[in-house]
């Protein structure tokens, strides 16, 4: 028995694999009606559909208006196109024949549903009278009817289903309007008379026959032939075409003929897309349907699951589009193909009676071997199993279980990828016809055969790509591949971009087998020689452990990518990264005994990584890239070579070929993708796939290296050293501390500190108090660091060398030492604490409580430079306090130095702060001692500035002479500024205030005179200290006669300005003057006489008595202008008075008019100047002759007689 004969039904059959929905003759209908396979899941969908649409039947059926709408989803193959054609046979009942035998669609259902309940819905939804129309939108819309396509192809598929014009809608309309008024028939007859042909035939040319039809439609309708004609004219320009239009025709239609109608639509989401437009004239023919025709007319659409996986490029707003609009059907269905395998069992595989025993005994006698040869390795990253029983063997012969999983698998990668076209599609329909074809091919062959997974490729070919197939079949054809490379080369391509099994050897070999008992060690020797084969070809790549299958374009990169040419130093500078920064990762080896961190000088085939300045720990790695690898390669030329010098570590990797061949590619890869970056948009997709693969190369590249490092030859300063750790990272530290503990000779010197050592480090800084540290201790720390520390701190500055705790932090890290940077700091702190080193920073000492900022901060440790203190002896020091007891007048009792340092600072303090108080009060004026405070306090700050005491103590000494002269001047300051400064304040205000302005009066003294001089001489002096007792008995002296003058001068001054006041008082009464004026008169006046009256200066005294003057004669001035304002309102009234008389006269009336009583207007008074009159007449000062003379007596006559006799007084200037 042969796989052919096994087979209930033929291989060879036509199962239709790929659904047409119009594609309705009744041989394909029978073959999809009977061959059906309703799995689970379809019906659970049938049910779904079912629930909703039958309460739209049957005379009991009621409105739903809301519920017309049916989305039916699913990926490329899944069904949904033969779903709906099937629920159309069945909703239409469709009768269909084959070979004389007559069956209506529901009697197909009979067979295949077993619940009774739910086929009686079935059976009462087919039997109520509908109209389906089926069509695929995409096929039947044109291209240029852009947002208005959905509505054009709904009217179309509906007005070819009533009867009417299909292609021109405005023709159809027409003939809806004639059937309407009863006239169709007529017209059509009319026509078929004039034309001899039929209506119907020739409806689609109308263009040519317009006379024809107006010439019918005249005779159908009793009008006009002209106006027929222009009926016919305008058919297009009134076609009134919108939506409600058509569901109103629809209605019409239902409502006359009784019936539900069904729009079954195909595609209709790849057709719609992202256009916003059509999407919302769907939904709105949806709605409108609905409600229009009161839940008879149903739309059911299908469309692509991921729409966006479909067509591209689709936005988030076009995804949430497309949501709301599937939203507008409340029934959604969603195949999903999960049952495949069941529908190609059933169609495909069913077995005869004969073949299941024969089958069952090959399992019974192979069912262990099959279960062991189909397996997969641990790579595989799915339950792909092979068969578990006897009924999966005979259910699936000649295909394993895992073929329907892998095969749907390839499928969908092929088309995501863009290898394949849109027809491909990876539900059951295409699987079908796959499986199908893979076993037509094993068909002569017995039953010990299987189906490799390379059979299936044949199903696929016509499918795919040009440049995809080309490659295979080229390749194929190339004279170089046998028949078994090629069909591998077929397997690769199938499973390439298949995530759930990788392209390993083992996994190969079991896609491969083709016998049931194959021997597979043998089958993997040829799997692995044709590998290598395509390999050479450039037809795969090899990527980890996974053959990857290249296209011809991909095949041209590669060849591209071997080509490149690449130097040793890019190679190097990759292995570099690799091995140092992604394996070895650390530049420093912390030394586990003391927590030392020891920086490490990298070198890799003899080149440096970190510059040329070797640091005490040097590894070099030599791969089979460096030209001298073979050189090294026994330990007589290791030894000497890792001893050189200070010594070094040499790890020399073993020579494994696929690694140092894979890093040459990693890097030719990465050159020819920078070199093309951008430069290639075509095949951008290409290259990005180029980058992943290299980039898991590389990674790949990592884990060999890393075995390879565990697998080196290490060497150490002259020693080959044992294998202790198998890590690279433990391997480099073990060779790392044999260096460290046989090359660092005083490493054990330093014992480290066991506490807190930052804490311990603050604490020695900034504690200011010795007694709460435990300075005993200090002594027993450390010696023979502490001694190592401070000798070579010392020798360096001996010779002049700047030391900075950075130089002495890098020295002590070093061979021969190793130390800690934090146990160093705890050192140096350790002898600045003991007052071995001072610090400064910046040229500026600093004191050691400001330094644990610089010492917690690694950046500014080259900032931080260290002295070494200086100390006098016990004798110096001696002297030193004999001498600052001298100068300050106190005892010094100190013989330590900082204490006496301490004490010096204290007094100089003391006396700086005392020295700017009297710099204050000296600034003032003329204060004598500015010179001797200036001086003094640039010699204390000279004294103060010095941060170390042995140079304060120096400077003291050296400047003991002026600290001698300056004490003597500060006996002088303290006494004066604290003692006798009010009484000089008191000569200066003297001097300088009443003395001063009497100064011409008191010089007419002989007593004042004297004592004034006295004075001022005290006061010019620059060191007046011994002549302060005089300044009070001779300011008293000086101070008697200016009062007496003083008050002589006032009691003068106050007469003549009382005479002015009271003379400018009565004059103010005589005028009558309002107290305004009078205030504004004698208030300045007043004023001058307090002034007079208070003052102690006798020139300001006469001052206000001459401006008591002035005040007078402005007085008089405003007094006259006070009387001419009288004068003028008097002849105002006595004017008036007159005129009232005459008035009264001249009328003859006899009223008596009052005449106004007139106050006497005071005298004003004229100031006249003799002296000036004079000169007007004589034309100078001096008068000569006593015709000058008498002409002055009459010029001065003639003025003052005028005044006189203008009623005015006078007052002579």
């Amino acid at each position: 028995m042969n796989i052919e004969q096994i087979f209930e039904k033929r291989l060879d059959r036509n199962i239709n694999g790929v659904v047409k929905a119009e594609q309705t003759d009744d041989a394909s209908a029978w073959i999809e009606l009977d061959e059906y396979v309703i799995t689970r899941e379809l019906e659970g969908h049938l049910r779904h559909f079912f629930e909703s649409y039958v309460p739209a039947t049957g005379p009991e059926r009621i409105r739903m208006e809301n519920k017309i709408g049916v989305w039916v989803s699913g990926f490329f193959g899944s069904g949904k196109s033969h779903f709906i054609k099937i629920l159309s046979y069945l909703l239409s009942n469709r009768k269909v024949s084959h070979n004389g035998t007559e069956r209506n669609a529901y009697a197909f259902f009979e067979d295949k549903i077993k619940d009774a309940l739910f086929l009686a819905d079935i059976n009462k939804a087919v039997h109520h009278p509908t109209e389906v129309i089926l069509f695929n939108i995409d096929s039947r819309a044109n291209v240029d009817d852009k947002e208005d396509a959905i509505l054009k192809v709904f009217l179309k598929v509906f007005n070819e289903r009533v009867g009417y014009c299909a292609d021109f809608p405005h023709i159809a309309h027409l003939e809806r309007e004639l059937a309407k008024r009863g006239q169709y028939e007529a017209f059509k007859t009319a026509f078929a008379t004039i034309t001899e042909s039929s209506w119907e035939k020739e409806r689609d040319s109308y263009y040519f026959i317009s006379d024809e039809m107006a010439e019918a439609l005249s005779q159908a309708t009793g009008q006009s032939v002209d106006a027929s004609r222009q009926w016919v004219e305008q058919l297009d320009k009134n076609f009134p075409l919108d939506i409600n239009n058509f569901c109103q025709w629809v209605k019409e239609w239902l409502d006359e003929n009784g019936k539900n109608i069904l729009f079954m639509v195909d595609e209709v989401g790849q057709f719609i897309g992202k256009n916003t437009q059509m999407m919302l004239k769907l939904q709105t023919i949806t709605e409108n349907l609905g409600v229009t025709c009161g839940g008879r007319a149903w739309v059911i659409v299908t469309s692509q699951a991921d729409i966006n996986a479909a067509i591209g490029g689709m936005s988030s707003r076009d995804g949430q589009d497309f949501s709301k609009i599937q939203g507008r059907f409340s029934t959604r269905l969603q195949l999903s193909s999960s049952n495949t395998s069941e529908v190609i069992q059933k169609r495909l595989l069913v077995k005869t009676d004969a073949a299941k025993p024969a089958l069952a005994k090959v399992w019974q006698e192979k069912g262990d071997i099959l279960r062991n040869q189909l397996a997969f390795d641990p790579t595989t990253t799915a339950s792909l199993r092979p068969y578990t029983s006897e009924e999966e063997f005979i259910d699936n012969y000649p295909f394993v279980p895992w073929h329907y999983q892998i095969l749907q698998k390839v499928f969908e990668s092929i088309r995501t990828k863009g290898a394949a076209g849109k027809q491909l599609a990876m539900g059951e329909r295409s699987q079908l016809e796959a499986f199908q074809t893979a076993a037509q091919q094993i068909a002569p062959q017995g039953l010990d055969s299987l189906v490799p997974f390379w059979r299936f490729y044949a199903a696929i070919e016509s499918f795919l790509e040009p440049a995809v197939s080309r490659t295979i079949t080229q390749a194929c054809q190339n004279g170089i591949l046998d028949e078994f490379d090629g069909n591998l080369l077929k397997t690769l391509f199938l499973i390439r971009y298949v995530d759930v099994l990788k392209s390993t050897l083992d996994n190969l070999v079991t896609l491969s087998i083709d016998k049931i008992d194959a021997d597979k060690v043998d089958l993997r020797r040829r799997v692995e020689t044709s590998l290598n084969k395509l390999e050479r070809e450039m037809l795969i790549a090899r990527v980890e452990d996974k053959y990857v299958f290249l296209t011809n374009e991909e095949k041209e990169i590669e060849n591209e990518i071997r080509n490149v040419e690449v130097d040793f130093s890019a190679i190097n500078k990759k292995l570099a990264s690799i091995i140092f920064d992604d394996i070895l990762k650390n530049r420093k080896y912390r030394y586990p005994a003391n927590k030392q961190d020891f920086d490490i000088s990298r070198f890799l085939n003899g080149h440096p990584l970190d510059g040329a300045m070797l640091n005490d720990l040097v590894v070099k790695i030599l791969t089979p890239k460096d030209p001298s690898y073979t050189f090294y390669n026994s330990d007589a030329a290791c030894r000497p070579y890792t001893s050189e010098g200070d010594g070094c570590i040499l790890i020399r990797l073993p020579d494994e070929g696929r690694t140092w061949t894979d890093i040459d590619l990693v890097v030719q890869t990465e050159k020819f993708l920078k070199d093309n970056a951008g430069q290639r948009p075509e095949q951008a997709s290409l290259l990005s796939e180029k980058a992943r693969e290299n980039s898991v190369r590389e990674k790949m590249l990592r884990v060999q290296l890393e075995s390879l490092i565990a697998e080196a030859d290490i060497w150490a300063i002259g020693e080959r050293l044992p294998k202790k750790s198998s890590t690279p990272s433990s391997i480099v530290d073990e060779a790392c501390r044999y260096v460290i503990e046989n090359t660092f000779a005083k490493l054990k010197m330093l014992r480290p500190f066991n506490g807190d050592i930052a804490r311990e480090i603050h604490a020695l800084l900034t504690v200011e108090n010795d007694a709460e540290l435990d300075l005993g201790e200090l002594k027993e720390s450390n010696p023979d660091a502490m001694r190592e520390v401070e000798t070579w701190v010392s020798m360096n500055i001996e010779y002049n060398k700047p030391v900075y705790l950075r130089d002495a932090l890098n020295h002590f890290a070093r061979r021969p030492y190793g130390w800690p940077e934090e146990e160093v700091k705890l050192l140096v702190a350790r002898l600045a604490r003991k007052g071995k080193f001072s610090f400064s920073q910046q040229n500026n000492n600093i004191e050691r409580k400001q330094v644990w900022e610089l010492f917690n901060n690694s950046r500014r440790h080259s900032e931080l430079r260290l002295h070494k203190i200086r100390r006098h002896d016990e004798s110096q020091i001696r002297k030193a306090a004999q001498l600052m007891a001298d100068i300050a007048q106190r005892p010094f009792s100190e013989r330590e130095e900082p204490a006496l340092v301490e004490h010096i600072r204290q007094v100089f303090d003391d006396w700086k702060q005392e020295l700017n108080v009297f710099r204050a009060k000296a600034e003032g004026g003329n204060n004598p001692g500015k010179n001797e405070i200036e001086s003094g306090l640039r010699l204390l700050n000279s004294i103060l500035s010095e941060k170390e005491e042995f140079a304060l103590i120096e400077k003291v000494t050296t400047q003991a002479n002026e600290l001698l002269d300056f004490s003597e001047d500060r006996e002088d300051l303290v006494d004066f500024y604290r003692k006798q400064f009010s009484t000089w304040q008191k000569l200066g205000a003297a001097l300088n205030g009443s003395f001063k302005s009497n100064r011409s009066a008191l010089e007419k003294d002989a007593v004042a005179v004297k004592a004034l001089g006295e004075l001022e001489n005290i006061w010019q002096m620059p060191e007046p200290y011994k002549h302060l007792n005089r300044i009070t008995p001779l300011i008293e002296q000086v101070q008697n006669v200016n009062h007496q003058l003083v008050e002589q001068h006032r009691q003068r001054a106050l007469e003549r300005i009382d005479a002015r006041i009271e003379e400018s008082r009565q004059r103010l009464q005589e005028a009558h003057a309002t107290s305004e004026l009078q205030n504004s008169i004698l208030l300045p006046m007043q004023k001058a006489r307090k002034r007079a009256e208070v003052s102690h200066s006798i020139p300001e005294i006469l001052a206000e008595q001459q401006e008591t003057k002035a005040l007078q004669t402005d007085a008089e001035k405003k007094i006259n202008q006070w009387i001419d304002e009288l004068r003028k309102k008097q002849e105002a009234q006595l004017r008036a008075a007159n005129e009232a008389t005459r008035a009264a006269e001249s009328q003859q009336t006899y009223v008596v008019v009052e005449k106004p009583v007139i106050q006497p207007v005071p005298k004003k008074t004229h100031l006249v100047n003799v002296a000036s009159e004079m000169r007007k007449a004589t034309g100078g000062e001096v008068l000569e002759t006593a015709e000058q003379v008498e002409k002055a007596l009459d010029t001065l006559r003639a003025a003052l007689l005028a005044a006189i006799e203008a009623g005015d007084r006078i007052r002579l200037q």
